[in-house]
């Protein structure tokens, strides 16, 4: 009994709370009265702007700082009841005053939505933006977007969706205890934010090569290329060893790359004597300094490295027992001639 209690009293909660949500997003519309002496003909209309710069490098994330400003407009307002005393007079004067809210947005709530494909994940869900008469400026939104690692520079659109409900119309009645009734409607909007994602330098592993078995010391060598959009210059390119590899030369000097440009880099390395034959990972990344003179560090990229088996004892004896015969006919050649030259001399 009590759980059906608890369970019951939770219902009731939760749908008490929803109801209140529901009453604060749109206002009651009561529509009582059948007097209506004007109406005015208008309504809020919002423009938005971002606040502060709108360029981001790729890989960054941010808060983006959406500001509103309400410039709704009276267009007009026609007459739909002449009042016939002094009291309607004042019920009428009282309306026409409240009519004018006609252009105040009530309870803005706005999401920030990616429709057209930019290179950009928005990390907030639906903000809220208070309420704005005519000419009213508000507090800025906020939104957390991240710019994709990869992003290429240019100029990209998001969409700003805005939700508000204003009051279309309203009645007087009863001076001098007046009551009102009113009649809210709701708006939707689109508005574009306009971001900039800065050029930048990318780069990627081409060719990748070293002969090296296992004990042996070899030169690796690495060929980076600048696919980005922007020059990296005084760049310097860093590989990080894991076992079982060793080197005191991690680092190659780069230079400056242009969009485009590839530079072959190479790195002494040495390879334990009980390395597996295999294929194995270096990490390695490019630190370089960018346009505006900042000093920027690339993604980590991955270099495979394959170590050879090693050369089995009888090929090496067979090489060298080859290499013999090789010298010893070479030997008895020219010893031949030499003597064929003695003897006619």
């Amino acid at each position: 009994m009590k759980t059906i209690l608890l369970v019951l009293f939770i219902t009731i909660f939760l749908f008490g709370a929803a109801l209140a949500a529901h009453s604060e997003s749109i206002p009651a519309n009561i529509w009582e009265f059948t007097t209506d002496y004007y109406d005015v003909i208008g309504e809020p209309q919002l423009s938005s702007s971002l606040i502060g710069d709108n360029e981001y490098d790729a890989g960054e994330t941010s808060t983006l700082f959406i500001q509103l400003m309400n410039y709704g407009l009276v267009f007009g307002f026609k007459t739909e009841k002449t009042p016939i005393d002094a009291n309607e007079s004042l019920d009428a004067q009282t309306e026409l005053n409240k009519e004018y809210d006609v252009t105040t947005a009530l309870n803005i709530r706005g999401t920030l939505q990616n429709e057209n494909g930019a290179p950009v994940t928005i990390l907030s869900r639906l903000q809220q933006g208070g309420s704005l008469r005519s000419g009213e400026v508000s507090t800025p939104m906020e939104f957390d977007i991240e710019v994709n690692n990869n992003a290429p520079s240019g100029t990209y659109e998001l969409i700003l969706n805005l939700t508000y409900q204003y009051q279309y119309d309203v009645k007087v009645e009863g001076y001098p205890d007046m009551e009102f009734d009113f009649w809210y409607v709701t708006k939707n909007q689109t508005l574009p934010v306009i971001i900039t994602v800065r050029p930048k330098p990318f780069f990627e592993i081409g060719e990748v090569s070293s002969h090296t078995r296992p004990g042996d010391q070899s030169v690796l060598y690495i060929t980076y290329t600048n696919i980005g959009d922007e020059t990296a210059q005084d760049a310097v390119a860093r590989i990080s060893v894991v076992d079982p590899f060793s080197t005191t030369d991690d680092q190659a000097y780069l230079g400056t790359l242009a969009p485009g440009e590839s530079y072959r880099a190479q790195y002494r390395i040495k390879v334990d004597g009980d390395a597996l034959p295999k294929t194995y990972g270096f990490n390695t990344e490019v630190k370089y300094r960018d346009e505006r003179g900042d000093i920027q560090i690339s993604d980590v990229m991955k270099a495979p490295i394959r170590v050879y088996d090693t050369i089995p004892f009888s090929e090496r004896i067979g090489s060298a027992v080859y290499l013999v015969v090789v010298l010893v006919i070479v030997g008895v050649v020219g010893l031949y001639f030499y003597k064929k030259r003695s003897r006619t001399a």
